[in-house]
């Protein structure tokens, strides 16, 4: 087959394309000015160019034929005018504010439902963006508005998601039927069921997953006794200070939901520092570290919460306009953990260590956190303290007790958070 021959721009004197004529002796500024022209007209999609206040200055040959608009007829016209977004006065309202937007410098970009014929018969859906063009002061001197048709795309995208919802549709036709099959054994399982999950959300996995594998549990006897010592756990006691003077006039929805939005905080800050949710009494929280798996750093992560507390209630009061605040008590020594309860189980600690913590936070003052001589101790030089001194602990005598401030700087950000 013969190689067809075609002239390379630089082998012609001149050479025409649309109205721009190239030529063998333009300057190489010249040159680039006209081949951008070139490129710019010959863009399948819409390219245009209007001053700040959105007037139209230029616009790209392709969209104007398209449409079947010549430029000497809009040139100097407000852009929102044109023949394109006269599809409905909103349109226009939308595009004059998104030309306002830019013209103060940001660059905006949206959908746009726009005529993509002269006569109107034809609405297509644009991609449409505005970009801001500033001289070398900062000043915004043009707009370059973009637009590309995506009514094809759009298309098939609602004819994917009428697939989509079909396929739902069938998927939850199956779904009714199997579980209208199932109904029999969902009945018989739903006791069983809700029992596992009641005992996951109150108990340690551990000790859960412990007593889920007693038989004895779904018989009417009671099980054996769970119990376990350990010698090395911080216990943690939360109380918000003046809450039931605080709650007085909140109705019972408003309560609970704004008692569970706080706890829910200290539940996720629990999870993440790696301590035992206890259990909570009205607005009063407890929780430990160091079981029922044990851990050496438990006086470090209780520490951590403890801070982390401070700083959520914080944020809720920001959020809600409140200024509620927290007493914290922290104690580490040996404790008794167990299960109790035949029907409705509990995990609860016990022991002088587990006293002496609830003192701590009774005794504390409003927005500290309060620890006791075994606990700084093992909290070491990692976190910042002050010196509350001796104190009197209802049934117990006196104690010499620290306010826990902060993280020592020193180990801030290291990720360690042993005290050991």
């Amino acid at each position: 087959m013969a190689a067809i021959h075609r002239p390379c721009f630089s082998d012609v004197p001149e050479l025409r394309v649309g109205d721009v004529t190239l030529s063998a002796i333009d300057d190489p500024q010249t040159q680039r000015n006209k081949l951008a022209r070139v490129m710019v007209d010959a863009m399948y999609q819409f390219v245009g160019l209007l001053d700040a206040n959105g007037t139209m200055l230029e616009i790209n040959r392709a969209a104007l034929e398209a449409a079947g608009i010549r430029m000497d007829d809009i040139r100097g016209k407000p852009f929102w005018e044109a023949r394109w977004w006269v599809v409905s006065s909103q349109t226009q309202a939308s595009l004059r504010e998104l030309i306002r937007r830019a013209g103060e410098g940001e660059f905006v970009r949206c959908d746009f439902e726009v005529y993509g014929q002269l006569a109107g018969a034809e609405t297509i859906v644009v991609d449409f963006s505005i970009l801001p063009i500033k001289d070398s002061n900062g000043d915004v001197i043009f707009l370059l508005p973009e637009g590309r048709n995506i009514t094809e795309k759009k298309r098939a995208e609602a004819a994917i998601a009428r697939k989509n919802e079909e396929l739902q549709a069938s998927w939850e036709l199956i779904q009714r039927q199997r579980d209208e099959l199932q109904s029999l054994y969902d009945k018989l399982a739903v006791e069983q069921k809700m029992s596992e999950r009641l005992l996951l959300n109150l108990l340690p996995y551990p000790i859960a997953e412990r007593l889920k594998a007693r038989p004895d549990l779904i018989a009417d006897s009671i099980p054996e006794i769970i119990a376990d010592s350990f010698t090395d756990v911080t216990v943690l006691f939360a109380d918000i200070v003046a809450f039931t003077p605080f709650s007085t006039h909140m109705a019972p929805e408003q309560l609970v939901a704004f008692l569970n939005e706080i706890f829910t905080e200290f539940d996720n800050i629990a999870d993440h520092r790696g301590l035992e949710k206890i259990k909570t009494i009205g607005d009063s929280y407890m929780a430990a570290a160091g079981l029922p798996d044990p851990a050496p750093d438990h006086a470090a992560r209780a520490a951590h919460m403890s801070l982390d507390m401070i700083d959520a209630l914080a944020r809720i009061n920001r959020r809600h306009g409140y200024n509620l605040q927290m007493r914290i008590g922290i104690n580490s020594g040996p404790v008794v953990a167990g299960v109790i309860g035949r029907r409705k189980f509990i995990y609860d600690l016990w022991g002088a260590a587990v006293i002496t913590a609830s003192r701590m936070e009774s005794h504390s003052v409003a927005g500290r956190v309060q620890v006791t001589d075994a606990t700084r101790r093992l909290l070491g030089d990692r976190f910042l303290f002050e010196a509350r001194g001796a104190i009197e602990a209802k049934g117990i005598g006196t104690l010499h007790t620290w306010f826990l401030t902060g993280i020592n700087p020193i180990y801030a950000g290291t990720g360690a958070t042993s005290g050991q």
